[in-house]
């Protein structure tokens, strides 16, 4: 083997070890200005390819404790560590208390790494605000905004329940007088945000919470109203066009409709 052929596999040695991403923790061999890979530079960026990097399920928060955000605490589990509903790329969202009201929220709290694009808090600020505005029993209300030490984050509805897609995972095929009452409910929730200009474009099973109340009465919550980004829609008029997360915001009713 000649030293041309060492000094390139010592290359290649260096360039799988170079690390992970300080977005998502995911192995890196190149990244960006702020130690992003490149998947969660393209999900800050401006291609809507209306899905979020998913965050490895071992990230999350490193060290025990607690934490508060403003006047919300978040709950601690047996082993210290916060207890996390859920976690992307860009936000965890955890399981905490209102302190004012005595009550237990969802708490979706966005990266601080994250929070340094104003891109990304710009998006963050209006799918709270888009989550805020949609009054139904199908959609999961968004009830507080707040920025504290250079992370954004917003209180939401508790929904005590699982997603479709993991009860699909582990239960599989539902029946289909259940699987007709999901449809139902989720397309009155999307029918109520149009109403109210704004169309999800992320419909799928892990954005659809099912919670049973005593009686087992199913119900479902549509979640992840993520919005990002300006647009001119087909009819000139005021749109803003999903690139993480999927909407459209639109002026008029009707003009959803052409939208594809």
């Amino acid at each position: 083997m000649d030293g041309n052929s060492i000094d390139r596999g010592s290359v290649n040695t260096d360039l799988q070890t170079a690390g992970t991403c300080a977005t998502c923790g995911r192995p890196l061999t190149q990244c960006g200005p702020n130690g992003e890979c490149l998947r969660c530079l393209v999900s800050l960026g401006f291609l809507a390819d209306g899905h979020e990097p998913e965050r490895p399920a071992a990230r999350g928060r490193l060290t025990p404790g607690p934490l508060r955000y403003a006047h919300f605490e978040v709950e601690v589990g047996a082993d210290g560590f916060p207890v996390e509903l859920g976690a992307g790329a860009m936000a965890i969202t955890y399981r905490a208390r209102d302190t004012v009201l005595n009550s237990e929220v969802a708490l979706k709290v966005i990266d601080r790494k994250v929070a340094q694009n104003p891109g990304a808090r710009s998006r963050f600020l209006r799918e709270a605000r888009a989550a805020a505005n949609i009054h139904h029993p199908n959609v999961a209300q968004v009830t507080y905004y707040g920025e504290q030490d250079g992370e954004c984050f917003y209180a939401m509805e508790l929904v005590k329940g699982e997603t479709l897609e993991a009860r699909v995972r582990r239960d599989g095929p539902m029946p289909l007088a259940l699987a007709l009452q999901v449809i139902e409910q989720a397309a009155r929730a999307l029918a109520v945000a149009e109403a109210c200009g704004v169309v999800h474009r992320d419909i799928k099973p892990s954005n659809l919470m099912l919670e049973s109340d005593a009686s087992e009465a199913l119900t479902v919550k549509v979640i992840d109203y993520g919005v990002s980004g300006e647009s001119n829609g087909p009819s000139g008029g005021p749109w803003r066009r999903a690139n993480s997360g999927g909407l459209y915001w639109h002026a008029g009713f009707r003009q959803s409709r052409a939208v594809r």
